[in-house]
């Protein structure tokens, strides 16, 4: 497998209608809100969780599955008997790192019980910052009556209570680190099905409180080989435009996103970047000032499809 040599920067956006991106388990699961600035938030474990998903649908192995299993018993149904990794801990992370690509990509901390030589604790070169909305949005509270009675002599049903976002238009803004992907053996090709699962596991997302997660646009900058630099907050340049107020979009087709700061910032440092690579759904209109934007002129001979 390919050895990383590039540094990667990417944005990923996508959109969400009638459902709860991220809701908090500790506060009756409304969905996760900047409440200054009414904006949704996603965390990465979330994403990651849809990434993680995916990959098992691929049939690959990640380490964390949910399932509820003590650390040391995921272990065993990954390696087999621990006891064969007895004071061969670099053969133990070796092969840990072998099988599980969610390790390798976002590394991980792994204590076995009762084996004080086989701990390591590996920081992921893919690091994400929590998605936020690039509008205000409005929760809505819904009551509605379950499918059951509490008790087998009630006369009712019983009730039930849910929040939702009406629509929210959500980007993320991530790290490939090469440096530290020397650590977890990340390849190249772990990137692209990274890729990959990033779009369709979100894409994938079919239950009833997920329903209509569809990815919008992925970015990936990729900087010129061994260069301990990336640009930084690239997500924060694009601007959506909307005639309407943020909190009453409801639809796609009700704005654009205005890529003229981030054509700015890539173009600044044009110098730096090896490629940019993208996806991109037909739907999203991308504008420049006041004009519709292809995309492919975005950075000039260095904007090339991504292979999905």
């Amino acid at each position: 497998m390919n050895k990383i040599v590039n540094r990667h920067e990417f944005i990923f956006d996508y959109d969400i209608k009638y459902a709860n991106p991220n809701g908090d388990p500790l506060d009756s699961n409304k969905p996760r809100m900047d409440l200054k600035i009414s904006r949704v938030i996603v965390t990465d474990v979330r994403l990651k969780r849809n990434i993680r998903d995916y990959f098992l649908e691929m049939g690959e192995t990640v380490f964390v599955n949910g399932d509820a299993v003590t650390l040391n018993k995921r272990l065993e149904q990954i390696l087999g008997s621990l006891s064969e990794y007895k004071n061969k801990s670099e053969e133990f992370q070796k092969d840990l790192l072998e099988k599980c690509i969610d390790i390798r990509l976002f590394g991980g901390t792994v204590t076995v019980k009762d084996a004080k030589k086989l701990p390591f604790s590996l920081t992921g070169p893919v690091q994400i910052r929590y998605g936020t909305s690039t509008h205000e949005v409005d929760p809505v509270f819904i009551q509605g009556t379950a499918a059951f009675a509490s008790k087998q002599e009630a006369d009712q049903r019983t009730f039930r209570e849910e929040w939702i976002i009406p629509y929210a238009n959500i980007i993320f803004h991530g790290i490939i680190n090469q440096n530290a992907a020397k650590h977890t053996n990340l390849s190249t090709e772990d990137i692209d099905k990274f890729f990959t699962a990033m779009w369709n596991g979100t894409r994938d997302l079919l239950t009833r409180s997920k329903s209509e997660h569809l990815p919008r646009l992925l970015l990936d900058v990729v900087y010129k080989e061994n260069q301990n630099f990336h640009i930084g907050e690239l997500d924060r340049s694009l601007k959506i435009n909307s005639g309407i107020k943020g909190e009453d979009i409801r639809d796609i087709s009700q704005y654009s996103l205005n890529v003229s700061t981030l054509k700015s910032i890539l173009e600044k440092y044009e110098d730096k970047i090896h490629e940019i690579r993208y996806m991109k759904d037909e739907r999203l209109i991308l504008t420049y000032d006041d004009s519709v934007f292809n995309i492919d002129n975005l950075l000039e001979g260095k904007t090339i499809p991504m292979k999905i």
